[in-house]
């Protein structure tokens, strides 16, 4: 260990090992942080990933929950998405509990935690509140709200747990403004201060547009997971739309989730088979490459029948990235990144007609393409790129929990 203040940050969402198609985000902040901090990042473990590991400067453990073929809780379209498939999988709950518990009170016995990051209310908010509990010297606890934990969960339980972890950490971080609203009211007058600050992506190496990369004829692209909030059954029936003016049309889909069985029926039921490609979880190259090459990312997100919806997404960011142009839903997060007909196209979320409507229009005016693809790489290359990105997370870190810093760290 080094002279750097610790942080502990934890987390449910994280690589497993090289190459895993698992959101990043988690990552890619700690190892820009650990130039400041010194970084202990709390995972749940799954099959094959190691107990511990030293990767890119930081100190990761992941902790057991059940026997290793059973843990299965986490990873493949988050912990939601897993207890909607698979009911029996709410029997891994109490040892996914207890696990992380005594993962975070151990380190913070064996280290000298200054701060924890605790990524997402529940299950990580609550279980870092549980945890110093009762200890003389507690570490500072940010917890970062990233919308599925803020808008799902809203059974009268679960809001008076996400409250007590509201008023129990020193300070809130939310990854678009709409949430900052919700916070307030669930935290009410012991609500510590909140900040919009939202996940970055690497817009100077990965995420970038190539010139020498030539755009594939119609052909549309979706990223994310297969689940209700991502509306891709509206993307479908659209398409069976555009399929009439443009027979060429292509759709890929890229991502995993417990919808795909359902929605490579619904494929089928609209005849639509031979125009829309599954093609599974990639890695960030993978899926650089689709964003140069499409025509158009498309994003129906909508709010799910339990109320959670897109809290961020970052895909849209990536897209922008890569010099693809978007047509997203809006949805109150969403316009955070898309100012519609400026550097994205925003539609009424569920409407297929107008969705419909919206990608003729994109496909029939490249000149409009055109402006979208200039507008939305300025927006994402300043807004959220991780330079800036971690930067006021380190910022807020430093000044919300007082921690001493050698003035050289601070400004690296």
């Amino acid at each position: 260990m080094t002279d750097k203040p610790v942080l502990l940050v934890t987390t449910s969402t994280f690589p497993r090992w090289d190459g895993d198609s698992e959101p990043r985000f988690v990552y890619d902040l700690s190892t820009r942080l650990a130039d400041t901090f010194q970084v202990i990042v709390v995972a749940p473990h799954a099959v094959n990933a190691p107990r511990h590991e030293i990767q890119a400067e930081l100190h990761i453990y992941r902790y057991r929950y059940a026997p290793a073929t059973l843990e299965t809780l986490a990873y493949n379209g988050g912990i939601t998405a897993n207890l909607k498939k698979n009911r029996w999988k709410y029997l891994l709950l109490p040892g996914f509990f207890i696990g992380q518990w005594l993962m975070v009170r151990k380190l913070i016995k064996q280290h000298s935690v200054k701060a924890i990051h605790a990524h997402w209310l529940i299950p990580q908010g609550l279980v870092a509140v549980l945890a110093i509990s009762g200890l003389k010297n507690k570490p500072a606890l940010l917890c970062t709200s990233h919308g599925g934990d803020l808008y799902g969960l809203q059974g009268k339980f679960s809001k008076q747990l996400k409250r007590w972890v509201i008023q129990n950490a020193q300070a809130i971080s939310v990854v678009s403004t709409p949430m900052t609203t919700i916070i307030q009211a669930l935290g009410g007058d012991k609500t510590p201060p909140v900040q919009v600050i939202p996940m970055g992506t690497d817009l100077e190496n990965t995420f970038v547009t190539d010139p020498t990369v030539k755009r594939l004829p119609n052909q549309l692209l979706f990223v994310g997971r297969l689940v209700e909030k991502k509306g891709i059954e509206y993307l479908l029936q659209a398409l069976q739309e555009v399929h009439k003016t443009y027979p060429d049309i292509q759709l890929l889909i890229a991502g995993s989730g417990p919808l795909q069985n359902k929605l490579e029926n619904i494929s089928r039921q609209l005849g639509l088979i031979d125009k829309v490609e599954f093609i599974g979880r990639l890695s960030h190259q993978e899926l650089v490459h689709l964003y140069q090459t499409s025509t158009l990312a498309v994003f129906p997100f909508v709010q799910a029948k339990d109320g959670d919806m897109e809290g961020l997404g970052l895909v849209m960011v990536e897209a922008m990235g890569c010099g693809c142009p978007v047509v997203a839903s809006d949805l109150p997060a969403v316009r955070d990144v898309i100012s519609h007909n400026e550097n994205g196209y925003l539609v009424k979320p569920g409407n297929i007609s107008v969705l419909t409507a919206s990608i003729h229009t994109m496909l029939e005016q490249p000149d409009l393409r055109t402006q979208l693809i200039q507008n939305g790489l300025q927006t994402a290359q300043q807004h959220f790129d991780w330079r800036a990105i971690t930067q006021r997370y380190q910022t807020l870190i430093l000044r919300s929990f007082h921690i001493p810093i050698k003035m050289e760290a601070a400004s690296a």
